[in-house]
């Protein structure tokens, strides 16, 4: 499968191909509302923020799908794109929003998502 997550993670992936990321460290004392966002280099929103619920977990699984790693487009010139992506967790009951950092990142970390063109079309 063309969908890495490293030790840092940042994520590689093949444009149009699906695939998992594990977030850790949650918080286990609620109910947390975990998000996933993308943006581009100029901070534009890719696609809709994905949600999953933490259910008193301390992670949790997202499953980005071929129709959204789709959205992730390489120019026709370019070898790869990079694109950047933050997780928030939130408790609307306690008003509850903290943006999560990742192995041992920093607040002003930025995560990437190396994407390269689709190969094969597929379904």
């Amino acid at each position: 499968m063309a969908f890495i997550v490293d030790k840092n993670a940042d994520i590689s992936l093949v444009q149009g191909d699906s695939g998992t990321f594990t977030v850790s460290g949650i918080p286990t004392d609620k109910n947390y509302t975990v998000y996933f966002a993308v943006q581009d280099i100029n901070r534009k929103p890719i696609g809709n923020e994905l949600s999953v619920n933490s259910n008193f977990s301390s992670k949790v699984l997202f499953y980005l799908t071929g129709d959204f790693t789709n959205l992730l487009t390489v120019p026709k010139d370019e070898s790869c794109a990079v694109y950047f992506y933050g997780v928030k967790i939130c408790d609307e009951e306690s008003n509850i929003e903290d943006t999560l950092t990742f192995a041992s990142g920093n607040i002003g970390d930025i995560n990437t998502i190396t994407v390269y063109p689709k190969k094969v079309e597929g379904v």
